[in-house]
């Protein structure tokens, strides 16, 4: 019989449970959302519980629709939004709301770290820049600002950690995800005492870290009656989303990339070693890949660059595609297809929120250059296209002087259905771009541990060759190639000029 196995992909704005069979197909598939809280304008919050009500519902609901017997559910694994953090108490109770990834209360706790661990020190040992992104800093606020939930709290966990808790009543993350804390050790795979004594958090307070892929334990009776599915089920650690997403489309060995465009864009290379930039531009962190480790670069504002224009000048485009029936992102692109390679000059930094990876200015903003009045709306639709795809260039050639081989980009996303697009970045990069059947390759990625956890495949390098399945790729053309060098060329020296003006609005008081 072919074994079923059950993904849960707990991202950040929903959960969605999947059912796959270990060739990959999807057998039943449902999905809810949560809610954030906002308690001040850049704090984010989320009730952990529901989490796991979410979680409950989804199983239970995709079963429903189904008919699929939870007999013949052969494993459970987890993927997750990541530095998210709940400090739980003895019983595994929430203490509190989560800190969400998101949130950037703690900007003087990293000051703090700064000024007494240094920067240096913590991505020597971590591979991770001091910033709110990360979960120490969220740990050590709580431990600063309630120091009575600190105090109580048996466990911090990330919402992986707590999901496999509600499921087994184990403590446990995996590598992936501990690597996103700002405490784990990337070298020794552990809980970095150095950073623990100097954060004052005590080892006990952190759940066991396991390699994923691994068995963790199995569904209790509780989970059992809340899930509708099987006591003793199997629950295999799972994974961080973008790790995961890097294995659900195939990112298992060198010279393969994975890059995700929703809101943002995260590129994620392949690396059999530990890969650290000295100029702090790129992260590293562990792969779910066991013994492999993945070189990050985080960009802000890619896909919400478009969103930007739909939503404040796209009002053409919506009306269109509500006569056609179709997403508007659609009309959009084939707009942006009029426009020829270069966008006739016009030239576009997609740095709404500032600038992630690698050049990490907060101060750095938006900007559309080379406009003159024979463009048109569709031009800037291009140079968004453009711009993104120069701004995940000047990541991939970070990467490449780090000695990162790069023959191949695997893209997911959103952004990741239009041909237009991708073909602009197959262009831009100078590489094949190539599509995978499913888009949810996070979900693949945690279907593909669970089935490494019960013994399905030998390697979770060959689950991956087996229950990937790619699109043809879209290969860069010649007759780009020059106009394509000049435009990327352009788009570095316009930011390399403007990089230190404050264009940010800074409200007075």
């Amino acid at each position: 019989m072919t074994e079923i196995v059950l993904a849960i992909d707990a991202g950040t704005t929903g959960v969605r449970s999947m059912f796959f069979d270990t060739a990959g197909n999807v057998l039943g598939r449902a999905y809810a959302e949560y809610l954030s809280s906002f308690p001040h304008p850049s704090w984010v919050e989320q009730d952990a519980e529901s989490w796991w009500t979410k979680s409950c519902e989804t199983i239970r609901s995709a079963l429903s629709k189904t008919g699929l017997d939870p007999e013949k559910v052969a494993s459970i694994s987890v993927t997750n939004q990541r530095e998210t953090i709940v400090p739980v108490g003895e019983n595994g109770t929430p203490l509190r709301n989560a800190i969400v990834w998101q949130d950037r209360r703690t900007v003087p706790q990293c000051e703090w770290i700064k000024k007494e661990i240094t920067q240096n020190a913590v991505y020597s040992i971590t591979g991770l820049t001091v910033d709110p992104y990360f979960s120490a800093p969220k740990i050590l606020w709580i431990k600063q600002k309630e120091r009575e939930i600190f105090e109580k709290t048996r466990k911090f966990l990330l919402v992986h950690d707590y999901l496999i808790y509600r499921l087994s009543e184990a403590f446990v993350t995996d590598f992936s995800n501990a690597s996103r804390t700002m405490l784990f050790d990337l070298r020794r795979t552990g809980w970095s005492e150095k950073l623990l004594d100097s954060f004052g958090i005590p080892n006990e307070k952190l759940p066991d870290a396991v390699e994923s892929g691994t068995k963790v334990g199995e569904l209790t009776a509780k989970a059992a009656a809340e899930t509708g599915l099987k006591e003793g089920t199997p629950i295999i650690a799972g994974g961080g989303d973008q790790q995961c997403a890097a294995l659900g489309v195939g990112v298992v060995k060198e010279g393969r990339l994975k890059s995700t465009t929703g809101t943002g864009t995260f590129i994620l290379a392949y690396s059999k070693t530990v890969r650290l930039d000295p100029g702090h531009r790129v992260l590293c962190s562990r792969h779910v890949v066991p013994g492999a480790f993945v070189v990050e670069a985080s960009m802000f504002t890619t896909g919400s660059a478009l969103k930007w224009f739909r939503d404040n000048l796209g009002s053409e485009e919506r009306t269109i595609a509500d006569d056609r029936g179709i997403d508007p992102y659609e009309v959009l692109t084939e707009e942006a297809d009029k426009i020829p390679p270069g966008s006739e000059g016009v030239i576009h930094i997609p740095h709404f929120v500032g600038a992630g990876a690698p050049n990490w200015n907060p101060y750095s903003r938006g900007v559309f250059a080379g406009l003159a009045l024979g463009h048109t709306r569709a031009h800037i639709i291009r140079a968004i296209l453009e711009g993104v795809s120069y701004e995940i260039r000047t990541n991939v050639e970070v990467m490449r002087e780090l000695g990162l081989p790069s023959q191949e980009v695997r893209v997911t996303g959103g952004a990741a259905r239009s041909e237009t697009w991708m073909q602009i970045q197959a262009d831009v990069l100078r590489m094949p771009v190539i599509r995978t059947q499913m888009e949810e390759a996070t979900a693949v990625g945690a279907a593909i541990l669970a089935c490494k956890g019960i013994g399905v495949f030998k390697s979770v390098a060959e689950a991956a060759e087996e229950m990937v399945r790619t699109l043809p790729p879209l290969k860069p053309t010649k007759e780009t190639l020059e106009v394509y060098q000049k435009g990327y060329k352009k788009f570095k020296e316009l930011y390399s000029a403007i990089s230190g003006l404050r264009l940010d609005y800074e409200e007075s008081a």
